[in-house]
């Protein structure tokens, strides 16, 4: 820890993407919470055509432009822009904090001196979602208690001590570009060199999902690129004369799940139990795209519309 613990600086990002319309009400709560806090607000653009610049004037918030395609080069943007003894809470654009969020985090960073401290992202499914698909996990996350140690990451609510990681030498990895995964390979790399990744169970962002992705399209795309990002980068933390075994067994081990988890959601459907229809057929989805990479067909989860 090398942030003042008494009264540390937070500098909040809010990386963003073509959602101006939703950062208004963001920041607004966002300053709801900084009472007794030494904060900054900072939207960090990945659009090219900067459209969140002006609505960061309107709302006197600080503004950086991060051209580079990618939510690895936005996060890694935002801990570049930290002041030396400057905590960052990163939250995404699509997300809400809900009370105790800010403190939540910066608390369990107080006890526990920790390099990154996760917050819980709680997932609202909109009215009328498909049973099938609330029941299927596909959107999910685990609210682990304050101060546990965790071995994965996820960055969509998370405080990162900036200085810890300077000095532990961890990077995003930007060369990730679309693809996703950029969140783990950080947490591991940071475990890797001695820091710590823990839990904040008080710091809670609700995540209203869009209608657009209760679709079972859309949530076997998500599914498929997850399998994909995650044998992607097994692959790549190979060493290189290791990676043509690794491509075969992760093909092996994709169609022998995939085949067990095809029939799985069968016996599910015979019996009339959808949850477990829907969950093995999300595992038989990821299966899918673990074949894929294996085969070094990969697509990146945050596809973007082209230009005009």
């Amino acid at each position: 820890m090398t942030a003042d613990a008494a009264d540390p600086r937070v500098l909040i990002a809010v990386p963003t993407y073509r959602r101006t319309h939703l950062l208004p009400p963001l920041v607004e709560a966002i300053r709801a919470q900084t009472d007794g806090l030494r904060t900054r607000v900072l939207l960090v653009d990945n659009d090219p055509d900067a459209s969140a610049r002006g609505v960061a004037a309107e709302l006197g918030v600080e503004y950086l432009s991060e051209k580079t395609p990618g939510i690895a080069a936005v996060r890694q943007a935002a801990l570049d822009a930290a002041d030396g003894d400057e905590l960052v809470v990163m939250i995404d654009d699509d997300v809400f904090p809900e009370e105790g969020w800010l403190r939540g985090l910066v608390d369990v960073w107080r006890d526990t001196g920790a390099a990154v401290v996760m917050g819980f992202v709680r997932y609202v499914w909109p009215d009328g979602t498909d049973p099938w698909i609330a029941a299927g996990g596909f959107m999910r996350r685990t609210r682990f208690p304050n101060g546990k140690r965790l071995d994965s990451l996820a960055t969509g609510n998370v405080l990162v001590d900036a200085a810890q990681t300077r000095a532990l030498g961890v990077r995003f990895d930007v060369t990730l570009g679309l693809i996703g995964g950029e969140d783990n390979v950080f947490g591991r790399a940071i475990i890797a060199k001695g820091g710590a990744v823990v839990a904040s169970a008080d710091s809670v962002a609700r995540d209203d999902i869009a209608v657009e992705r209760t679709t079972r399209a859309f949530v076997h795309r998500r599914a498929v690129s997850h399998g994909q990002a995650r044998v992607r980068l097994l692959i790549r933390e190979a060493p290189a004369w290791k990676r043509p075994l690794q491509h075969v067994a992760h093909l092996l081990g994709g169609v022998i799940r995939w085949v067990a988890f095809t029939a799985g959601r069968a016996v599910a459907a015979l019996r009339g139990d959808l949850a477990g229809n829907a969950v093995f057929q999300r595992r038989a989805w990821f299966a899918q795209g673990r074949m894929l990479a294996a085969l070094g067909r990969v697509t990146g989860e945050y596809t973007r519309p082209t230009a005009g």
